[in-house]
């Protein structure tokens, strides 16, 4: 009685050997265990109609037949389906959201490449760095757009302009011009309207010219101010600023003697300043030039650059060099070969 009652009592465990009865020999708990591989076929057999064992009282097992229905076929698995997880069966796969931005873009390897970019790219070495002469005249080799291009210099400084004694803003006069046409409006008041328009200023006016920059006037590419005009171009700031057409002493546009400022920006005076990243952005001429005006343009850009150097920079002032034209390439230049020919131009 005490052997039966312990096997009608503990309906969950499987039963032991002591046990009797037909129930006990491993219809209702089977000894061994299912393996994994075949986890998705019981969890269909649990799905289908079959016939159920309910354990009674007494410790046996009670098969109640239920309704006959058509059987689950499962001759169609791929027996060579593996899910993931050591079974057969359907596979799970993560949503993925469509790319957006940058990430949509095309991998390098992917892309494909213009017959002109295939042909630049036997012309130059990227790796490779260049002395001053062979640099300008590998930037004119690949410059073959169909209209003419502006010679572009790029220099990394060891600069962070966040600091004021690292800020490097000044101008450099091109011996050879830019090439390019300026159109100059003149700020200035009294006598010196006439000496402005007699100058070559394009534009030239006082009050009403500010008034009709404050109603969206723009067809003018620098903005020469005289010293006693700045008060009343300061209500211009937020306009003229963002454009970099703010007159300022650094860059040579507010200045007392208009006649002088005027004709150095037509004759190719340029402005430059390093960006956020320390990064110097200069045009110096066009390559239709001659090889030896825009090599004697860079150089003064380099002479310039290195004359204003900054009393906060420290270590090594010249990072990188780089030569291109507007839709070519960039080529990067020796520094050390560039520093000493500038120094050998200049004796």
């Amino acid at each position: 009685m005490a052997t039966a009652a312990a096997c009608a009592s503990s309906l969950l465990a499987p039963p032991s050997a002591s046990c009797a009865g037909p129930a006990a020999s491993g219809a209702l708990f089977p000894t061994s265990v299912p393996s994994l591989r075949a986890y998705p076929r019981l969890l269909l057999a649990f799905r289908r109609p079959a016939a159920a064992a309910v354990a009674d009282p007494q410790g046996a097992a009670v098969l109640e037949e239920e309704e006959d229905e058509a059987p689950v076929q499962f001759d169609d698995v791929d027996e060579d389906y593996e899910d993931g997880y050591g079974g057969r069966g359907p596979a799970f796969t993560a949503p993925t959201r469509p790319r957006t931005g940058k990430a949509a873009l095309p991998l390098k390897r992917d892309r494909t490449r213009s017959k002109r970019y295939l042909e630049i790219q036997k012309l130059r070495e990227s790796k490779k760095e260049y002395d001053v002469p062979m640099a300008i005249s590998l930037m004119k080799q690949v410059a073959n757009t169909r209209f003419v291009e502006s010679a572009e210099a790029h220099f990394r400084m060891n600069l962070d302009p966040k600091y004021n004694d690292q800020q490097l803003r000044a101008t450099v006069n091109l011996p050879k011009g830019t090439g390019q046409t300026v159109k100059i409006a003149v700020l200035t008041q009294g006598e010196k309207i006439d000496e402005a328009r007699a100058a070559g200023a394009d534009i030239v006016g006082s009050d009403d010219l500010i008034e009709q920059i404050k109603g969206g006037f723009m067809e003018f590419d620098k903005l020469i101010a005289s010293p006693d005009m700045m008060p009343k171009v300061a209500s211009l700031g937020k306009i003229l600023g963002p454009r970099g057409l703010m007159p300022n002493p650094k860059a040579g546009t507010v200045s007392p003697n208009i006649t002088q400022a005027i004709d150095e920006f037509k004759k190719g005076k340029v402005e430059f300043r390093v960006d956020k990243t320390g990064i110097a952005h200069i045009p110096f001429g066009k390559v239709n030039f001659p090889e030896e005006d825009l090599i004697a343009n860079f150089m003064a850009v380099v002479r310039s650059i290195e004359r204003n150097k900054p009393s906060g920079a420290k270590g090594i002032y010249w990072k990188t060099a780089y030569v291109c034209s507007s839709m070519g390439p960039s080529i990067k230049l020796n520094i050390k070969e560039m520093l000493d020919y500038g120094a050998d131009s200049s004796n």
